[in-house]
């Protein structure tokens, strides 16, 4: 598996270190199709995610560092061949989005 950029492709900085952990303010709901519907109760911001970072975003539960939940993505798409590089830039997402707790990392 190779976690580097492609040439040409944008640099994703590495996600805050520690353990990703969902804001008091966000609500989600799994969708029938996979999906998944966040919304943060104080900011009225809505987000829609497909199922493979829905199941970033159920791993940001406090628990898992990223390796772990990279670890996660990976047992489901073992040929990806960017994953680090994805749950990283889907982590950062949530963060700048205000999605997860400020990082104690």
């Amino acid at each position: 598996m190779n976690d580097r950029p492609r040439q040409g492709a944008p640099a994703v900085p590495p996600a805050a270190s520690g353990r990703p952990q969902r804001a008091a303010s966000a609500r989600d709901e799994l969708l029938a199709d996979g999906n998944m519907v966040i919304y943060r109760v104080d900011t009225n911001q809505l987000l829609t995610l497909n199922p493979t970072a829905a199941l970033v975003w159920a791993c940001c539960d406090g628990a898992h560092d990223l390796p772990a939940i990279v670890a996660e993505v990976r047992a489901l798409f073992p040929d990806a061949p960017m994953v680090e590089r994805d749950v990283n830039a889907i982590v950062q997402d949530f963060r700048t989005r205000g999605m997860l707790l400020p990082d104690e990392g």
